[in-house]
């Protein structure tokens, strides 16, 4: 609200304001007379600013009510802001450059001539749940199926960037339950658990969505190149950046808000004590979303941030269906059965085997989802060699255990 200051002869903003002046449902609403347009406009002009971070690019919105107010009410009142604190020098600066309304409309057919589209929170493709976050993207850039989070409740899945072969399996093992049950897996294309969630998720016919740190243009680790071109055709790439804008470490912190910010809830498979991963975790607390941990061995470095997160009230889960349970989800046997004859993939685990010899289940008790080596197993059961490998090429074949690295099994 601006106020006119009889001591002073100028105009200031009022910015104490009561906390439900200006709500969502307001926020983002095109109003009789108004042009959608000019409302992606001026969201895709704020979003721009790099000078305005997030928090505080919110409480200008809180001010004026929506971008479209902000952007209409140009430089005289934007020079308030700055004689008031709200703004610095240099935003203004910046807002008076880029607000050129001819220049903004070029930008904007660029872009979307060069087949890179947007969404903006007026438009009904943008994910509903982000704009229950303090502090939404304005433009969302994407490449691929922008409905594929439409109606569906997604799931975020991070990591370590170099996980144990643990973390591995446990990707190996939760993934296709998630993507039979219909949820989208959302992460970030980083190596590692972000990697193994994306490339699982397609393998087992389920859908995915990678939230990238940089331009929607930019692969980011290029070691990626071939995932991202997939997700890009197939799933949906996601960027608050625009094209061209490299992928700084200062961004990701940012850009895991969004992959929170979509996802129902998150589940972190192996962290650190301190990493990228945990600052995930904590923008899903403060979104108010569902946490989930999985456990791992004490003085194991990659599970120090796991262990903790739990201690700190973090869901521990030991398989998937608990997590698709507290999300209401139900898993139907049929939907399983459906998306396991799409993907060409056989049955696998328990049901894989419904006739286990002794061997094969003494076998199987031995292992679980950390590499066991050959030698260990022959020590545990007392089998010889040609024995053991029988079985173990056996099991192989029926899909009850898998073999990560020569010589060593674990339990599929």
């Amino acid at each position: 609200m601006i106020i006119y200051d009889e001591d002073t002869k100028t105009q200031k903003m009022e910015t104490n304001l009561p906390d439900n002046a200006f709500r969502k449902e307001t926020m983002w609403h095109v109003a009789a007379g108004e042009s959608k347009e000019d409302h992606r406009k001026a969201s895709f002009w704020i979003g721009r600013l790099k000078t305005l971070s997030p928090a505080n690019r919110q409480k200008l919105l809180e001010l004026f009510g929506s971008p479209l107010e902000l952007f209409r009410e140009r430089e005289n009142v934007w020079m308030a802001l700055v004689a008031d604190g709200v703004i610095k020098a240099e935003t203004l600066e910046e807002m008076t450059e880029t607000g050129r309304e001819d220049l903004l409309k070029e930008k904007i057919e660029t872009y979307e001539n060069r087949g890179y589209p947007f969404v903006t929170p007026v438009d009904t493709e943008y994910p509903e749940l982000l704009l229950d976050i303090p502090d939404p993207p304005m433009a969302l850039f994407y490449r691929g199926d922008i409905s594929i989070l439409r109606g569906s409740t997604a799931l975020g899945v991070v990591g370590s960037r170099t996980p144990s072969l643990y973390g591995k399996e446990v990707v190996r093992h939760f993934v296709p339950t998630f993507a039979a049950a219909g949820v989208p897996v959302v992460s970030g294309l980083a190596m590692g658990i972000d990697t193994e969630a994306h490339a699982r998720t397609i393998e087992a016919g389920g859908k995915t969505v990678a939230v990238l740190g940089g331009g929607i243009d930019i692969c980011y680790p290029k070691k990626n190149f071939s995932l991202y071109h997939e997700i890009s055709e197939n799933h949906l790439l996601l960027s608050e950046y625009e094209p061209g804008i490299p992928p700084l470490a200062i961004q990701f912190p940012l850009r895991n808000r969004i992959i929170s910010g979509i996802s129902a809830g998150l589940l972190v498979v192996e962290a650190r004590g301190r990493s990228g991963t945990l600052i995930t975790a904590d923008a899903a607390l403060d979104q108010g979303r569902n946490v989930y941990a999985i456990p791992g061995r004490l003085g194991d470095p990659l599970s120090e941030g796991t262990n903790n997160l739990i201690r700190q009230g973090a869901m521990c889960v030991l398989n998937p269906e608990e997590i698709l349970e507290d999300l209401g989800i139900r898993k139907e046997e049929e939907e399983e059965k459906k998306v396991g004859k799409k993907s060409g993939k056989k049955e696998t685990g328990a049901g894989a085997g419904k006739n286990l010899t002794e061997a094969e289940k003494k076998i199987l008790s031995k292992l679980s989802y950390v590499p066991v080596y050959i030698d260990e197993l022959l020590s545990e059961t007392d089998m010889d060699l040609s024995e053991m490998l029988a079985l173990l090429t056996s099991m192989e074949e029926r899909r009850l255990i898998r073999q990560p690295m020569r010589a060593y099994y674990t339990r599929i």
